[in-house]
């Protein structure tokens, strides 16, 4: 094959990809498959479907293949990971506009991104073994304790019943094609800082967080922390400083801010982020070690008397306590 063709071929998959971003896919992608073939499974929107989950693993998932003679098959996730639209497609524009909101569907959300699942036609774990597929017409189904099943049109994917046809023959276990998803997964280096109860909170202004660290032994040399937004929306505003110590030590101070405010949906303008984003990353860069993970929980904090949440007035809000999670926990 040409490397044209195969060019051409993968802009059409990523395509497929980003058009689907925030709903569930009508089909998988290819939307028919040999035993042994991996497929892409769209899962529907990051705050859609999943709300707004700073993390969706393959062990959240349990799959399930159900062939044409009725034979159910577990299938496993090798990867899980989000993909974005660009700001101005028209998706987000239709959905912005209100009168052309795509597919008809009322309750999509600008900006959102979606999660995919990359699953081989193969014995959980064992991605050289393919499975007995009868050919024909299968479904597959997708329940997570993460994920909410809308299935709210015809323009949308019912995660219980995700159509499939299987065609004879066997694939080989295709390691050029699965390997191409594993650097859109979390990197899993990093902390998620969030709010611990937002009972009662329908809006937000946004959060000033100081995050201290006291071993910097185990970041990569001259590779600083940072602090990133988990919401996609443009209209929300980052920045942080780093003053390290020089004894290893030091401090990010994080801003984060939305003038529109982080709100329910139910109260959400045209450009504010919804509550459940309410969240900053905080990314680390390790020398690679073994034991990086219990390092970063050993080394980083928050200092909880200097941060705080504020409202759309600017004002602090009390009883509203920063949280700091590895993504390893969640």
């Amino acid at each position: 094959m040409s490397l044209i063709i195969k060019l051409f071929k993968a802009s059409l998959f990523i395509l497929a990809l980003f058009w689907l971003a925030g709903c569930v896919q009508t089909k998988t992608t290819p939307g028919y498959a040999k035993a042994g073939d991996y497929i892409v499974l769209g899962l529907g929107g990051v705050e859609r479907n999943a709300n707004g989950a700073v993390s969706l693993r393959p062990t959240d998932l349990t799959i399930t293949l159900t062939d044409a003679n009725s034979v159910d098959h577990a299938l496993q996730a090798r990867y899980v990971f989000k993909s974005y639209v660009d700001y101005s497609t028209w998706m987000n524009a239709g959905i912005l506009n209100g009168s052309e909101t795509p597919f008809g569907l009322t309750d999509m959300v600008p900006f959102d991104g979606g999660w995919f699942a990359v699953a081989p036609l193969t014995y959980p774990g064992l991605y050289t073994s393919p499975l007995p597929l009868a050919v024909g017409p299968a479904t597959v189904s997708i329940t997570s304790p993460k994920l909410t099943n809308i299935a709210s049109s015809i323009q949308e994917g019912d995660l219980s019943a995700i159509p499939i046809d299987i065609i004879a023959g066997i694939s080989p276990h295709d390691n050029d094609f699965q390997g191409q998803f594993f650097t859109y997964v979390d990197s899993g280096r990093n902390f998620v800082i969030a709010p611990d109860d937002l009972t009662g909170i329908t809006e937000v202004g946004g959060a000033f967080l100081v995050i201290n660290y006291n071993d910097d032994s185990f970041f990569n040399s001259g590779v600083e922390p940072m602090a990133v937004p988990s919401d996609h929306n443009p209209f929300v505003q980052l920045s942080y400083n780093h003053v390290a110590n020089g004894d290893g030590t030091g401090t990010l101070y994080v801003t984060l801010l939305n003038p529109a405010g982080f709100k329910t949906a139910a109260t959400a303008s045209q450009n504010s982020s919804l509550l459940s984003s309410l969240t900053v990353k905080l990314m680390y860069f390790p020398a690679g070690t073994e034991l990086e993970v219990a390092a970063a929980k050993a080394s980083f904090s928050i200092d909880m008397a200097s941060s705080y949440y504020i409202g759309m007035d600017g004002a602090v809000l009390s009883g509203i306590t920063p949280v700091m999670t590895h993504i390893a926990d969640l």
